[in-house]
């Protein structure tokens, strides 16, 4: 009887640690075919360390995925999408260059450690746009075509639902000028910190083809610690090819 028992458990053991493998390899092969739609430096980076990527990846699953959802002109939100708590700026002491603002609670929280670090610094940290409603998003996209015709407002102004603003965590800092802003002090301090805080830039310089907008040096997006340093770990620190993957791993 004992030796049928140990059968019994020994088997069981060969069983599951089969199973744990197969899923192993079946997870691996399925983050091989995902990449076959990124950069080649990117795939080859991930292929040679997929052991320490999947420990990685796990990390990143175990956050709010709300903060990884993808919004651009091919997955829009829909207009009553809720971001959750949304905190009033008003009632707290980061800067603003207008009032009515609000962010979603957590990216509020990491918002106000990045702001107080900087300040410290002798740093001006000013938001200048936060959460958007999709309303509101409709009503400055209209603006805009009217000003410039759609086909160039496309280039850098969301249209309704396609707004990474609908979320409630992304922050537009100071002056909304590339030339301006990007030579601040404050703009480079931001290059150089915001991921400590969770915090990356949504639209890069030389990735218009990537993200479907200009350059906007002073586009922050809240995606979590573990998540800003995963995409830039593996992903170029192209928060648009991060936040892609996730999708694409998720469906």
């Amino acid at each position: 009887m004992k030796s049928f028992s140990r059968f019994m458990i020994i088997s069981i053991f060969i069983l599951c640690t089969v199973t744990a493998f197969g899923q192993e390899q079946s997870r691996e092969a399925k983050i091989r075919n995902i990449l076959a739609e990124f950069p080649g430096n990117i795939q080859t980076n991930i292929k040679s360390n997929m052991a320490e990527f999947m420990s990685d990846l796990d990390l990143v699953l175990q956050e709010d995925m709300r903060y990884f959802k993808v919004v651009d002109k091919q997955h829009p939100l829909p207009s009553y999408y809720n971001p959750g708590t949304l905190v009033d700026l008003d009632s707290t002491s980061i800067r603003t260059n207008k009032k009515g603002m609000q962010l979603e609670k957590m990216t509020y929280l990491r918002l106000k450690d990045m702001v107080d670090a900087a300040e410290k610094e002798g740093l001006f940290m000013l938001v200048s746009s936060a959460y958007r409603s999709y309303d509101y998003q409709t009503r400055l996209y209209n603006y805009y075509v009217k000003l410039y015709g759609k086909e160039e407002t496309d280039t850098f102004s969301a249209a309704p639902g396609t707004s990474q603003h609908q979320l409630g965590t992304v922050v537009d800092f100071g002056t909304v000028d590339n030339t301006l802003y990007y030579t601040t002090r404050e703009g480079k301090w931001l290059r150089e910190n915001a991921w400590k805080y969770g915090f990356s830039l949504s639209f890069p310089n030389g990735y218009e083809d990537v993200t479907g907008y200009s350059w906007e040096s002073w586009h922050y997006r809240y995606v979590t610690y573990n998540g800003v340093a995963f995409q830039k770990k593996y992903f170029d620190d192209i928060q648009h090819y991060m936040l892609r993957f996730l999708d694409l791993y998720r469906s």
